[in-house]
Parts: structure tokens; sequence; C-alpha cells
């Protein structure tokens, strides 16, 4: 499957000099949450994290800041005619999402979970084992925002399971701050369950990398708990699927 075919076509591009109150008002409306910055030239993009990273945990009021202040300086490029495999080497490379050019045009955006969604028709049967995360950071329901965010900083990670009396009832991600508790102007103080998921969508540890892109696709999720008799065991991620492509191809088990 070609760039073109997954990609994210009409990007938000916002710019650099703009209040970052005024840029999240407009993500919102356009339910967008990792915009790409350009001026007369590309800077990046304005993630979750670099929201978390300087808005969120630093408790400093957006309209304090623009959106240069906070946005990342990394970006690939890729082209309409690119695979999703050229594509997943690529975010690789640069750790970051991709911006699709046309000649001098700009066409689009990529992201894992675009790529993931490509994949996510493949008959591949590598499997997801080694690349998932075997270990998962837990929260108590009950524990504050504050806690929360403090944790995914220092764990530098995108998402906490959530536990209540020794279960796990719900996930609580990076899209779940900016969207829920900064977006809602929510109190630090207030509980991580007020803004988490509770509705967690699971995989089985023995499935492959494109069963878990599959649910990833049809849920419009980014990460899968790994769950076996009844346990969770681990976390699987969009970002871990790039990375399985990416690695695989490599070893001439992929093709484009």
């Amino acid at each position: 499957m070609r760039v073109s075919e997954f990609m994210s076509p009409n990007p938000l591009i916002i710019n650099p000099d703009m209040n970052l109150l005024q840029a999240l008002e407009i993500m919102a409306e356009r339910d967008v949450w990792s915009p790409l910055v350009k001026s007369d030239r590309i800077l990046g993009f304005l993630t979750e994290r670099d929201l978390i990273n300087t808005v969120v945990s630093q408790k400093i009021a957006p309209e304090q800041l623009s959106v240069a202040d906070a946005a990342s300086r990394r970006y690939g490029v890729v082209r309409p005619s690119d695979s999703y495999v050229d594509a997943a080497s690529a975010m690789m490379k640069v750790k970051s999402r991709l911006v699709v050019m046309e000649g001098e045009e700009i066409v689009g955006v990529v992201t894992a979970a675009d790529i993931t969604r490509a994949y996510a028709s493949s008959k591949s049967k590598v499997p997801l084992r080694p690349y998932a995360t075997w270990s998962v950071v837990k929260i108590g329901i009950g524990e504050s925002v504050e806690r929360a965010v403090e944790l995914m900083r220092r764990e530098r990670i995108g998402c906490l399971l959530l536990e209540d009396e020794g279960e796990i009832v719900g996930i609580f991600t990076e899209r779940d701050v900016v969207k829920g508790f900064l977006m809602g102007g929510g109190d630090y103080c207030d509980p991580v369950g007020k803004y988490a998921t509770l509705k967690l969508i699971t995989i089985d540890p023995n499935a492959t990398l494109s069963e878990a892109a599959r649910l990833m696709a049809e849920n419009r999720v980014k990460r899968l708990p790994i769950v076996q008799e009844g346990k969770v065991i681990g976390i699987i991620t969009a970002r871990d699927v790039v990375e399985g492509i990416w690695r695989e191809s490599t070893l001439g088990i992929m093709t484009p």
C-alpha cells in the first residue's frame, strides 16, 4: 500500500508564532491533536507529549506561550508513492511523524496510527512478542491527575493502566491528558479516573503484529494491553507495530 492511500490528507497547519491557547482551540475544533507547525519553513509537529511537558506538567497557562515554545523540532519526509514499509523506516529514523511532500507541496502527514492502519490488511505472521513491552506502569484510579502526569513524564511513557482493588479497569493516555483534562479545564487534584478511558481493548500474547494492527484500526486506538489468563502482562502500541514493520523489513520478512 502506498502512502497516498493511507496518509492523513489536508493536514492542520499552524503558525509557530500563534498563541498556544488559540492553537488548542483550533485543534479542538478540528479534533486534530498533533498539527504540523510551519511558517516559511516546516518547524515540526506540536504533539500531545509536547503539551504535557511544557504546559500541563509545568502548570503554565497556554495563553502565556506560543506554539514555537512547545513544538517539537523533528519530522521526516516521505512521498505519496512510497510504501508503508518506506514510511515505517522513515519514521523510525527520525522518531517523529512524517510530512508527505509532492514536489514542494505538503499533501498530507503520516502518523504511527496511519501506518498501523495500512498494515492491518497484511497477511504477515510476524508475532507481536518481540516488539511488545512486557512491563506495565499502573496507577490507582483515585490517584490525582498531577501524580499521573508526573509518573508518565518520569517513565517517559504515553499511558498508564488504571488499577482498582487489584484489577486493571482502564487506561489513561496522553490524549486523555490534553483533550480531557487540559481542554476540559480540569483540576490537578481530580482523580485520574475522571478523564481515563474505562473500556479496554485487549489482545492475546500469542497474536501477530498484523492482528494487533487490525484491532487498533477497528477500534481507533493506539495501545492494546496484552492479557493472559485474565491478567495484564504487557502492552503493544502503534509505534511498536511501526518498529516491527521496520525491523522485519530489514530481514526481508516483509516487502512493500
